[in-house]
């Protein structure tokens, strides 16, 4: 039987689509519009009613068209922004998601080799002790004879990601809060309760480049082998920047705890949904585990979009696109694509063959993505050691933002092996 589409409980309307504005997804994804769209207008023209976003901007929903503009690099350029906030500056940060060859090149290869799968695999051990602490700490704190039922946003995927990242990067543990209040400030957009003020998230952002400078400024000084210091000798050496050390700082904290942070909230709201997928990747963890990661990260596609800037004319389903016009490649809805994905809204841990791009394709394909894939799966590897059931126990919310396919609160019960 094919799975149902998820509704955000607004009726439909093809003749009113808002897929680009923020405040709607206080409700969830719009899948109905999604589907609509890639069924019927692949390229969609969206005027944005939004304060803080661009007035329009092309859309493409299909997997297909998705892939291929984040291949093209010869029409379409990052420079111009990774998003469609209309106050895009240079002058106020630059990082990876924001340049295009031969600089992105050139500032990817400085971290890239802490990214590697062989680097990565380094660190199993370690994450699976720590999720494995955070979930004996959630579960010990709500506990309440064999079930245990607490919010996993809050006492699970904020902190792991958050925790790794700290560690990575070199930053004091003390750190951590403030961190992530910059981190929900810098991606919530008008989600009152993560940027209360209209200037929250400039407060945000300036604080962490101060942040950062500092730490270029420490690791100067006294180098440590981490991820700061890293990027900090890059300072030194004149290969990289003040200003760019710390965008690139900025970013390693927001997409390294973003990322895991809503795959894991999706992928626990998924298993809780269904039973039946948590009893089949419970029965054989060493056979599923794996590809329960890669539907996790598909169902969840932490980032809804990113844009890209035409920089050189091109035609694309028969509409030429001229310079200086915005595309928003809408990585949640390719992952939905009935073209690609068979019965795409069934949640499917032994799903095969899972092409999924929610990491995104080419240039830009997202530098932590091994990291992202082996914190999701140390999370449920220590929860299959522990939980023998679970499901929902109240309403999920989700952030405001139409970038971030984010959750900010995720209730869930869990019965105890």
């Amino acid at each position: 039987m094919t799975a149902t589409m998820p509704t955000t409980g607004a009726p439909f309307d093809p003749n009113n689509i808002e897929i680009l504005a923020n405040v709607p997804y206080k409700d969830g994804p719009p899948h109905e519009a999604y589907k609509w769209l890639r069924d019927n207008q692949p390229l969609f023209h969206q005027s944005v009613d939004d304060p803080i976003m661009v007035e329009e901007s092309w859309v493409v929903t299909r997997h297909e068209d998705v892939k291929h503009i984040s291949g093209d690099l010869d029409h379409f350029g990052n420079f111009e922004g990774h998003n469609l906030r209309n106050d895009h500056d240079h002058d106020a940060v630059v990082h990876l998601l924001m340049i295009d060859r031969p600089k992105h090149t050139d500032m990817r290869l400085m971290a890239s080799r802490r990214f590697t799968p062989k680097v990565v695999r380094q660190y199993t051990e370690h994450y699976h002790d720590l999720a494995g602490r955070l979930l004996d700490k959630a579960i010990g704190e709500h506990r309440d004879g064999d079930s245990s039922t607490f919010d996993v946003v809050e006492w699970l995927s904020v902190e792991f990601p958050m925790a790794a990242i700290v560690e990575l990067m070199g930053t004091p543990v003390d750190d951590h809060d403030q961190l992530l209040r910059w981190s929900n400030a810098t991606i919530s957009n008008l989600d009152p309760e993560y940027s209360p003020t209209a200037d929250a998230r400039e407060k945000a952002i300036e604080e962490m480049a101060a942040y950062a400078l500092g730490l270029a400024e420490e690791r100067g000084a006294d180098p440590q082998d981490d991820l700061a210091t890293v990027l900090a000798q890059q300072v030194q050496a004149g290969e990289l920047s003040p200003h760019e050390y710390a965008g690139y700082v900025i970013l390693l904290f927001v997409a390294g705890n973003e990322t895991t942070r809503n795959n894991i909230s999706w992928g626990v709201q998924a298993l809780a949904s269904n039973p039946d997928q948590w009893a089949k990747l419970c029965s054989d963890p060493d056979r599923y585990l794996d590809s329960a990661v890669e539907e996790v990260t598909r169902w969840a596609s932490p980032v809804n979009y990113m844009s890209r800037t035409v920089h050189t004319p091109v035609e694309l389903h028969g509409q030429r696109l001229e310079v200086g016009e915005k595309v928003a490649l809408m990585y949640l809805s390719a992952n939905r694509d009935e073209r690609v994905f068979d019965d795409p809204f069934r949640f499917q841990v032994d799903r095969d063959p899972n092409p999924q791009i929610a990491f995104g394709f080419g240039a830009h394909f997202c530098l932590g993505a091994h990291l992202a894939r082996l914190e999701t799966k140390a999370m449920l590897s220590e929860m299959v050691k522990r939980v023998d059931s679970l499901e929902p126990a109240g309403d999920a919310e989700y952030v405001w933002s139409s970038f971030i396919n984010g959750v900010k609160r995720l209730p869930v019960s869990f019965q105890l092996r």
